[in-house]
């Protein structure tokens, strides 16, 4: 646990640094369990993230596996409380993780409307978070890395964010510190680099960015297991992860792997062109910029689909299989309603329980 200090004393320290103090626990920690895919430990080929392929169950099942052992060292280690939530989005309909499979003293956190993992989950109630399954940040080595999207990179401040570092700086808005991640080789390396007093538990090497080679599952278990279970006994030694780089205003550099993808980042209020694949764009303030690559992550994605549409009707048949997909679609330039209850609702890959 971490030192207690007086009300006073504390409301003065989290105006003075600009971040909320968490809630003292009372009796032991509330923990928030973010989970991904491509971190799972028998996971070793990239299809096995998405549902529906024939992978996927035994992914999902090794995912459980990953996740309760954190929560039976959490509890084990004193938490009081752990709420889980989905960071992935297999296109499961349901969440990644098995419910069924829950243990006692831990929920999940399913809401009335859709919601991000990342940044509306975490308050000033808890104590700390874990990162279960993560992955290494885009143009590096790990097993299928990438930064939220796979068409995209982010630099905050001069920091080259991955989604661990995401979740750090999401917590430490509160002051809460990420206390343990697992995932692979690749981002042991960059979790020790940037948050140092971080657990780490390594559960597969990285061969390339499509291939892993796997541990033992029994030794992947009894590592987090101890892991999850020695960081909240030592919360106390793990700080907030609050780099000055994310603090007050500062400039975020948006990559992309098309040039496409950064014509339309280009159409971004205050957007700056940096070169034919990136973008800058100033923010204020950690949430701000979160936002902004968010907003731009989604906003650029349909490049590829835009390009390979341009060049379908070059390829031999591929006039009229638009033609043809159009009128199967539904796709016309009329303004005319279509019936009388068209479905407009926006797309998002947020759900009831986080990612879908």
């Amino acid at each position: 646990m971490r030192t207690r200090i007086g009300m006073g004393a504390g409301v003065a320290l989290a105006l003075a640094v600009g971040w909320a103090a968490p809630a003292r626990a009372q009796h032991g920690p509330k923990v928030l369990v973010i989970y991904d895919m491509e971190g799972v430990s028998q996971i070793v080929s990239p299809a096995d993230c998405s549902f529906g392929t024939p992978g996927y169950p035994a992914g999902r099942d090794a995912l459980t596996e990953d996740v309760n052992a954190a929560i039976r060292g959490l509890l084990r280690g004193g938490a009081r409380e752990i709420v889980i939530t989905d960071g992935h989005g297999s296109g499961n309909p349901e969440p990644d993780y098995d419910r069924s499979r829950l243990p006692t003293g831990a929920r999940f956190e399913i809401r009335d409307a859709p919601y991000d993992a990342y940044i509306d989950v975490v308050d000033a109630t808890f104590d700390a978070v874990v990162a279960i399954a993560m992955h290494a940040r885009a143009n590096t080595p790990g097993f299928i890395s990438h930064t939220y999207f796979g068409h995209t990179t982010w630099n905050a401040g001069g920091l080259d964010m991955n989604e661990s570092m995401l979740v750090a700086a999401s917590a430490a808005r509160f002051g809460v510190p990420l206390i343990l991640v697992t995932g692979d080789d690749v981002l042991r390396e960059q979790v020790a680099a940037f948050s140092p007093h971080t657990r780490y538990v390594t559960v597969k090497t990285a061969e390339s960015r499509n291939r892993a080679v796997a541990r033992p599952p029994a030794d992947v278990a009894r590592d987090i297991e101890a892991a999850a279970e020695d960081a909240i006994r030592n919360l106390a030694d793990i700080p907030a992860w609050r780099p000055t780089q994310l603090r007050g205003q500062f400039e975020n550099v948006f990559g992309y792997n098309l040039s496409a993808h950064a014509a339309l980042a280009a159409n971004y209020p205050g957007a700056r062109v940096v070169n034919d694949r990136a973008v800058a764009v100033e923010t204020d303030g950690f949430l701000e910029a979160y936002l902004t690559f968010r907003a731009l992550a989604l906003f650029t994605s349909p490049a590829r689909t835009l390009l390979l549409f341009r060049a379908l009707p070059n390829v031999a048949g591929g006039a009229a299989a638009l033609e043809a997909a159009a009128q199967e679609a539904g796709v016309s330039p009329s303004f005319v309603p279509a019936g009388d209850a068209p479905d407009i609702t926006p797309f998002t890959y947020r759900t009831r329980h986080g990612y879908h």
